[in-house]
């Protein structure tokens, strides 16, 4: 078992977001040519491919059918439809709008936690939620000018994301990080095969390459994350997701020359600022 070092799982968690935006910008080159669902049926293929001998070295060959499997299912579609409309989104937006809507999710879970979790809510964090959701207002633009088709998808996708975070909450208790991870794929990768018809495009052999790389990275980012849960609270290391951001800014502006306007910019400010209040007030109630 791995000693108690923050510092340590703090810079897991921002390697794996770096991975993660790097992952993303990939994706929405893959987007221009394949659905949504054909991206993400490959990323949890090779996912499970990856974790399955993992998770049984670890936990044993038993830890490859999962406990509660209604609820591991319905985790499973909370994040597929989720992930899918994020993929959807990044054809339309640019990946730093499209994380930043997404990141409606946290303040969705904690506006829902004293119904859903049993949490309490406090003065507080429901200031910080409502000033997270009028910064979500401010992406979207206070006039609606242009076309928001990509904003509402990735709100939508930040949604379905809320739900799946939710469940990942009850389920922590009863299954390890890695094996959860592993099922969410798995199962993710079970409920899209019926569907294949509706949507697979095959790969042509020019891309290769890159969904090679997506998947590597997309693989690559989930180890990151479970690492970072063995060496640190996830309390300590959840304000630290939101650099994604900006490293998906970064990832955007080399691959496709695309930067935040100024409404961009106050909008994903006032949105990751709540997120890290919420995410701090939560260390500091459960510390105290």
């Amino acid at each position: 078992m791995h000693k108690t070092n923050p510092p340590f799982g703090i810079s897991l968690m921002i390697a794996a977001m770096v991975v993660n935006a790097s992952k993303d910008g990939i994706a929405k080159l893959l987007a221009l040519s394949y659905t949504p669902m054909t991206i993400l049926l490959i990323q949890f293929t090779a996912t499970s491919l990856i974790l399955a001998p993992l998770v049984m070295k670890k936990h044993g060959m038993g830890a490859i059918i999962p406990n509660r499997i209604v609820a591991q299912i319905l985790r499973s579609i909370f994040v597929t439809v989720g992930v899918g409309l994020y993929y959807w989104a990044i054809n339309y937006i640019q990946i730093a709008d499209a994380t930043a809507m997404v990141f409606v999710a946290p303040l969705i879970v904690t506006a829902l936690s004293p119904w859903v979790l049993g949490e309490p809510l406090g003065l507080r964090r429901t200031i910080a939620v409502i000033i997270g959701f009028i910064g979500v207002l401010v992406i979207l633009r206070p006039t609606m000018d242009g076309d928001r088709t990509g904003y509402f998808i990735a709100l939508a996708s930040g949604v379905f994301l809320a739900g799946f975070y939710m469940a990942n909450r009850k389920l922590a208790d009863t299954t390890p990080i890695l094996a959860s991870t592993f099922y969410t794929s798995f199962i993710g990768m079970i409920l899209l095969l019926p569907l294949l018809s509706l949507y697979w495009i095959t790969p042509k052999l020019d891309d290769i390459i890159l969904f090679v790389g997506f998947t590597s990275l997309a693989t690559t980012g989930q180890i990151l994350m479970v690492a970072a849960f063995s060496f640190a609270a996830a309390n300590v290391i959840a304000p630290f997701v939101y650099t994604q951001i900006i490293w998906a800014t970064t990832v955007g502006y080399f691959l496709f020359g695309a930067f935040p306007d100024k409404w961009g910019w106050v909008g994903i400010a006032i949105v990751a600022t709540a997120g890290i209040y919420i995410a701090i007030r939560e260390i500091k109630l459960k510390g105290g």
